[in-house]
């Protein structure tokens, strides 16, 4: 009897001390949440109190896992890795029913936990996947009026979009600065923001708009002397001056912005100033500044933009020798920029998939170390119930026959009892491995679909330099990695082409390419060194000999984007 009470006042003493750990867990939980967004280095010295995170539970593991995230982020260490916030999406996306729960603190948890894997998405180069998680975050946001996290997302959803639908960006930023004005919580994100809207006003040739914003972002970071902020301003007014023909205060901001450069900005700030002083007629001004401008090796985008400037100043000076060893260089550094993003991506996605890889390692052998304890723990108890009985089974023989039939009931009792639990572990053993098949399926079609849409990315790309570039240049290499590039990607469009039509001459695939490209005729004039209505002429020519179509109201792209 003092044995079992003994054992019993060990097993709450254990109990309460669990709990106990819980309940700190949950207290520093609460009081980093606190510290957020205003105070992350208070939020992280509270998170890092949590010594076993892992052994939370999964409520608990799910909310340490999204401070986590938002405080690294806060921090300005980005969102790299889905090894925390996924799962943390996952318990607020299956707990809050995808976002329809009436608990604001859960949707408030689901919205931001979207809004971190967008993150994560948008540093993989995932856009679709990105623009979902975003708008979810919106959604949920709204409704528990997180303003904080909506006017992120809304910033976020412009960014994204920047490039592909400009008049759906501004709508999406001014969303941002109307959640902002509702919470009033960070004036660098309200100067971002502006910033934002004026880059988008100008794509879609409102240089006015673009000003206005500019210049009342300058205000504010001037106001709240947020120096780095008043020189972001300074070079966006800088160069819409510059865009819009105001050269005299184009230079006036270029200079402010210099004085408010620090280390990190200088080289693009100078960049902008010879930019001004270029289109100021100040060619030696803006020939000294970018010869001294100290551009890192891998800063691939200033330096064609210096090489670029000096290739424009020397065509004015009449300086060909120049011009073309400018132009060279500006070629070349385009292709180390394609090939070294190129690089960067294919190692982030070995590293990302060996990553998961461990991890899944990592879990199996967790799991398969807790079935070989279980099942000692197991027999350890079947054997000590063995022992246990077998010493009262000889007790009752001696001092009572009659038990003789009881025991016996018992142990056959017990020992259906094993059979029972044995099949339900191999059951369970069977699922949990048909479980792991199905998960490496799925993490091999996601490998496979994150390759096409890296392969869609280049393609694009390179129809974008064709279209950008005004002098472009094209080797028999670049026409063959082109053609390469459009087979793996288009079902191999090129080799069918040369297939069905073997009587083309390679000036003629090669203006196929350009056309299922969607390069433009202008561009197309340049590529080929032709005039655009050269051009048409050829495009009207294959039409009708290459194809055999007179009917006018057919189209020489819409014949190809037939085939």
């Amino acid at each position: 009897m003092l044995k079992k009470l003994h054992y019993y006042l060990l097993l709450i003493g254990m109990m309460t001390m669990f709990m106990g750990c819980n309940h700190d867990a949950e207290r520093l939980l609460k009081r980093a949440e606190a510290y957020l967004p205003a105070e992350p280095d208070s939020a992280a010295a509270c998170l890092d109190s949590i010594k076993q995170p892992e052994g939370l539970d999964d409520a608990e593991r799910a909310w340490y896992g999204l401070l986590r995230t938002y405080t690294d982020n806060r921090q300005g260490k980005g969102v790299n890795s889905d090894s925390l916030i996924r799962d943390s999406y996952e318990y607020y996306r299956d707990e809050s029913h995808v976002g329809k729960t009436l608990d604001k603190t859960l949707l408030r948890h689901y919205a931001q936990s979207c809004y971190y894997m967008a993150l994560f998405y948008s540093s993989c180069d995932s856009t679709k996947q990105c623009e979902d998680l975003l708008n979810q975050a919106v959604m949920g946001s709204e409704q528990c009026e997180d303003w904080h996290t909506c006017y992120l997302a809304y910033t976020q959803l412009g960014s994204i979009t920047r490039w592909g639908d400009t008049e759906y960006a501004i709508q999406q930023s001014l969303n941002a600065l109307a959640a902002y004005h509702k919470i009033n919580d960070d004036v660098k994100n309200e100067v971002l923001i502006l910033a934002h809207l004026a880059a988008k006003y100008l794509l879609v040739d409102e240089p006015d708009s673009a000003v206005k914003y500019y210049v009342k972002g300058y205000e504010i970071a001037k106001r709240d002397h947020l120096v780095k902020s008043q020189n972001y301003m300074c070079m966006g007014l800088a160069s819409t001056y510059c865009y819009i023909g105001d050269n005299e205060k184009a230079l006036d901001y270029a200079q402010r912005g210099i004085i408010t450069a620090d280390s990190t900005v200088l080289v693009p700030s100078l960049v902008t100033l010879a930019q001004c002083y270029f289109d100021s007629d100040s060619l030696d001004k803006a020939k000294d500044i970018l010869k001294v401008i100290p551009c890192k090796s891998d800063d691939y985008i200033n330096k064609y933009q210096i090489l670029r400037n000096l290739s424009e100043i020397a065509f004015q000076e009449h300086d060909y020798d120049s011009l073309f060893a400018y132009v060279d260089s500006a070629y070349e550094c385009l292709e180390d920029r394609f090939f070294h993003a190129q690089s960067v991506k294919d190692e982030y996605y070995q590293d990302n998939l060996a990553k998961q890889i461990e991890k899944e390692k990592i879990q199996h052998e967790a799991e398969r170390n807790k079935w070989v304890l279980g099942t000692v723990i197991f027999f350890l108890i079947l054997f000590a119930v063995i022992i246990y009985y077998v010493l009262r089974y000889r007790i009752v023989v001696e001092r009572h026959k009659r038990f003789n039939h009881i025991l016996s009931q018992r142990f056959e009792h017990s020992k259906h009892l094993q059979d029972q639990k044995e099949k339900e572990r191999i059951i369970a053993e069977h699922q949990k491995e048909i479980q792991h098949k199905q998960e490496l399926l799925h993490q091999k079609s996601m490998t496979l679909a994150a390759l096409q849409k890296h392969l869609l990315d280049k393609l694009e790309q390179v129809r974008q330099l064709l279209t950008d570039n005004e002098k472009t240049r094209m080797t028999k290499e670049a026409w063959k990695d082109i053609e390469h590039l459009m087979n793996d990607t288009d079902n191999n469009f090129v080799q069918n082409l040369r297939k069905h039509h073997k009587e083309f001459k390679e000036e003629d695939i090669q203006l196929c390419m350009l056309i299922h490209l969607k390069v433009t005729n202008a561009a197309i004039a340049n590529i080929f060194h032709i005039g655009e209505s050269a051009v048409k002429k050829r495009k009207s020519a294959l039409k009708k000999t290459g194809f055999q179509i007179t009917d006018p109201d057919i189209t020489l792209e819409q014949v190809i984007e037939n085939l």
